[in-house]
This record gives C-alpha cells, structure tokens and sequence, in this order.
C-alpha cells in the first residue's frame, strides 16, 4: 500500500510558475533537438511544440489544435542527464484550442515539451 501511494505522489504533476527574467520574448521553435523531433504531431492532430528564446535563454510548451482537459508540461534535466525535474508548470487547456507552459531557464539545460491527450502522452526531442 505504501508503495503504491509513494508511486502516486512521485507521479503527481506539482505545477510550477515561470522563473525569474523567464519570458516569451523573440519566440521561435528549435528543430536541431535530440532523441526526437519538434514540434510532435499526434496521431489524432494534437501538435505538441517547444519554444524557446535565445534572449532570456528560456524556454516553454505548447499545444495546439487541442480540445479542453488536454495537457502540456515541460521536462528539464542537465546536460549530463542527472537532475530530472518533471511536469514544469503543467497546465491543461481550459477553453480554446490550444495552451502553454509557463517558461523556465534552459540556460545549460535540456529541455523538452510533453502533450497528453487521449490516454496518449508525446514528448519533443531535447533542447
């Protein structure tokens, strides 16, 4: 019982808020990423994106073409693969078509976008 309750709580997206000098500014989608692509095109049409920018040196998810309860969260980790953090600012699209992450530093980082929509998750490769 305990280590299915452990299991729970180590599964549990803990949303996170944008870091500090974190911001949006000269938005574009990196396609040189590893182990994977960007953006990812579900197979029911959901397109899960990361973004990023070279000036704040910050990157996010987004999804789009998505129906409401569908979700996007971002995975970071350091270059050496030590120090996973999971389900970065985890959100779900409320209304509308589409949805993003709050951005986090991926100032010597990996970072990568995950989509979950129809028991299906999809990740970007890393950035």
């Amino acid at each position: 019982m305990y280590q299915a309750l452990i299991a729970l709580l180590l599964l549990t997206p803990v949303p996170a808020h944008a870091e500090p000098g974190c911001d949006y500014l000269d938005a574009f989608t990196p396609f040189d990423v590893q182990n994977g692509d960007n953006p990812v095109v579900m197979p029911n049409g959901r397109i899960v994106e990361l973004r990023a920018s070279n000036t704040t040196k910050c990157a996010w998810g987004r999804i789009s073409e998505a129906t409401p309860a569908e979700e996007i969260w971002t995975d970071r980790t350091n270059l050496d693969g030590s120090g996973y953090e999971g389900f970065l600012g985890y959100i779900r699209v409320e209304t509308g078509t589409g949805a993003h992450t709050e951005p986090f530093d991926n100032n010597g980082k990996l970072i990568r976008a995950c989509g979950s929509s129809a028991g299906r998750i999809d990740c970007t490769g890393w950035f």
